[in-house]
């Protein structure tokens, strides 16, 4: 057999020492071998099946859980520069036995069933506990388990992704010592790049396992010694039950959860889980939730089955499925239609109230009118956002007076595109969002979103419609862009069009507020003649990180199809940008753009690769490259400005003729109203 050697420890951030040897005779060592090729189970089963350390965390609480843990402790101790020195997972269930060390735990994916466990089971797949090699390099395993003679035991052993065997040792322990099992990950992987945050593990946590924590509420995931307490979180539940028929073999049981505060959806987009036996069988993504901080949670005993007969794998061919979800899915809609009308005649009605409301007295002009109704439009969209409800008074009066100055805003779509995509962390930056000039006509805006959707509806035309053969990228297509680029983020302006790299390093670097550089310098760089088509810059005037967004844009005239040869123009370009001294590395993200009316094959497949967002070809750092079609890009735009059309059009049904003629020229209505009284009604006129 081969024994365990430990690499030396490198510092505080290192492994712990190699176990020593017993010298206690009730204490023994053994080593076991791994069933499998040790290279397989740490980089496959470990490294390569999470994308990341939360991922990974989520298999070692399953786990717990599973060992009938009533309560799961994470714990991150971190240094005094504030870096983790490792991570702990700590529970009070069964442990682990030398019998099942012995037998199953170097047996990789083996049939829990097989051995008598329930079929409640969080996991499935028999690999849970090598998400460890995802955390870390090495962990130390303590557990603690009773034994046939009703004697206890603990076992001690380190976990290596070295390819070597288990050195284990066991002792007998007191009766009184508590089972349960304590994994400690040193070397920990996301250290320096995306370090373990306890927030964004708490989120993904508490969105991961919300249907299994409400419905045991006698276990307990803590975080960082704070307890994830769902029914504390919570601002409101609803339960809605779907009755049998003859498409649905079950009754079906939606809970529509709402949360007192944001879950991080960029750690966990979902909207909706469906949900057999405590785990999550499938997830759902919805274009119109009805609200940011909503999660349903769908259960059925047809769901419990799939889990039973481990046919999630199955899920999308299963036809049973697809009516429940098409079931569940068109009541959450329903429930949004409601949901959405009650919060907004409940919240304006409240704002109103509000003494820092900034139209408590009646408008005096139509202009004031109008101002006070878009207003009232841009506010409901924001507390659907960042859940203004759930704020302090303090927090709500800021936000209130900053968006009556946003409002007068020349970029008022831009503040509504910003406050959609606003999170919880990012909500304090809003304190200092668009402090800028002031509108002459708030009025404006109306005009301004139906100019863009006919921008849209052309540009549509243009490259799916009978002239796409014949329009030309660089004289025509670039040309009709150049005073629209809102449509790529209406965050960005225009920086240069149809120039080299020379220009846009001197631009980049005014709006990085780096020095000028030499010209010689920037003739060094390769590939400084290469010229993209369009140079968008943002800048933040609020906190923001990074500071500088930048986006360049590379199109392609609708007969050409995104092949090989245009992603390795749009790779080149970002070699010239990450390889260059002459750009900004510590306070500028960029993307960038390849478009056109459609991809090849090859490219499609590179635009849907996993743990990557859809059309996301390379990410680093401080770059994303993505490939587009006009349709995306077209759609993305569109929606944005329905949504601003949407809430101006309700807001108007609201304001009856009557009301405004009241309020802006009583004397029209009182003489309108006379002639009206003078006049026989229609039932004189057919007597």
């Amino acid at each position: 057999m081969m024994s365990q050697t430990l690499p030396p420890t490198p510092g505080p951030q290192g492994p712990p020492k190699p176990l020593m040897a017993p010298k206690d005779s009730d204490t023994k060592t053994y080593e076991l071998n791994w069933q499998f090729n040790p290279r397989l189970i740490t980089n496959h089963f470990g490294k390569s099946k999470y994308s990341s350390t939360v991922k990974a965390l989520r298999e070692l609480v399953a786990n717990a859980l599973d060992a009938n843990a009533s309560k799961v402790n994470i714990d991150i101790p971190m240094n005094e520069l504030g870096e983790p020195l490792s991570l702990i997972v700590r529970d009070n269930g069964h442990g682990i036995s030398p019998e099942i060390l012995r037998t199953r735990f170097c047996e990789v994916a083996a049939d829990a069933s097989a051995n008598g466990d329930s079929g409640d089971r969080l996991g499935k797949f028999g690999v849970g506990r090598l998400a460890v090699h995802r955390i870390g390099s090495i962990s130390r395993w303590t557990t603690v388990a009773a034994v046939a003679d009703g004697q206890r035991v603990r076992s001690l052993f380190d976990l290596s992704d070295e390819p070597v065997a288990l050195k284990i040792q066991e002792e007998r322990v007191s009766n009184d010592e508590p089972t349960g099992t304590t994994i400690e990950i040193f070397n920990l992987r996301d250290r320096d790049k995306e370090k373990p945050i306890p927030a964004v593990i708490a989120s993904d946590l508490v969105g991961h396992f919300c249907g299994y924590l409400l419905g045991h509420p006698d276990r307990e995931i803590w975080v960082q010694s704070e307890r994830l307490d769902i029914s504390q979180i919570l601002e409101q539940r609803d339960t809605e039950i779907i009755p049998p028929s003859d498409k649905l073999p079950d009754e079906v049981k939606i809970e529509h959860l709402l949360f007192r505060r944001l879950l991080d959806r960029t750690r966990f987009p979902f909207h909706v889980i469906f949900s057999g036996r405590g785990r999550t069988v499938d997830t759902q993504t919805l274009e119109l939730p009805p609200s940011s901080n909503y999660l349903a949670l769908v259960e059925c005993r047809y769901l419990d089955s799939i889990v039973t007969a481990n046919r999630e794998l199955l899920l999308e061919m299963d036809d049973t499925f697809a009516t429940v979800k098409e079931a569940a899915l068109k009541r959450i809609d329903t429930y949004r239609l409601k949901l959405q009308s009650e919060r907004s005649r409940s919240f304006i009605e409240k704002a109103r109230e509000q003494e820092f409301y900034p139209y408590r007295e009646p408008p005096k002009d139509s202009v004031a009118s109008a101002k006070q109704a878009i207003y009232d439009v841009v506010l409901e969209k924001v507390n659907e956002t960042a859940n203004l409800e759930g704020m302090t008074k303090r927090q709500q009066e800021v936000v209130f007076r900053l968006l009556r100055r946003s409002v007068e805003n020349e970029n008022v779509l831009e503040v509504l595109s910003e406050v959609a995509r606003l999170s919880d962390l990012d909500f304090e930056r809003f304190r200092k969002l668009l402090e800028r000039t002031t509108l002459d006509s708030i009025l404006k805006l109306s005009s301004e979103v139906t100019h863009r959707l006919d921008f849209l509806d052309v540009l549509h035309r243009l490259n799916y419609g009978e002239l796409k053969k014949h329009l030309k990228e660089r004289s025509q297509l670039h040309k009709i862009l150049e005073p629209d680029c809102w449509v790529f983020g209406s965050g960005f302006h225009l920086a240069t069009s149809d120039k080299n790299f020379r220009e846009i390093i001197r631009q980049h670097r005014k709006l990085a507020k780096l020095p000028d550089v030499d010209e010689g310098d920037i003739s060094n760089v390769e590939g400084v003649a290469d010229i993209p088509d369009l140079f968008l810059a943002s800048t933040r005037e609020y906190p923001f990180s990074p500071r500088n967004r930048h986006l360049l844009v590379e199109i392609k005239a609708p007969a050409v199809s995104l092949g090989s040869d245009e992603r390795d123009q749009i790779r080149r370009y970002a070699n010239i940008i990450l390889n260059s001294n002459e750009f900004d590395k510590t306070d500028t993200h960029w993307d960038l753009f390849l478009i056109s009316g459609r991809c090849t094959a090859e490219i499609e497949m590179e635009r849907h690769q996993m743990d990557k967002p859809h059309g996301c070809l390379w990410q680093w750092e401080r770059m994303t490259v993505w490939a587009f079609q006009w349709s995306e890009i077209i759609k993305t735009a569109k929606d944005e400005m329905m949504l601003v059309r949407e809430h101006l059009k309700r807001k108007s049904e609201e304001l009856s003729v009557s009301e405004y003629l009241a309020t802006n020229f009583p004397d029209v209505l009182s003489t309108l109203s006379e002639k009206l009284a003078a006049q026989p009604s229609a039932r004189s006129q057919s007597e």
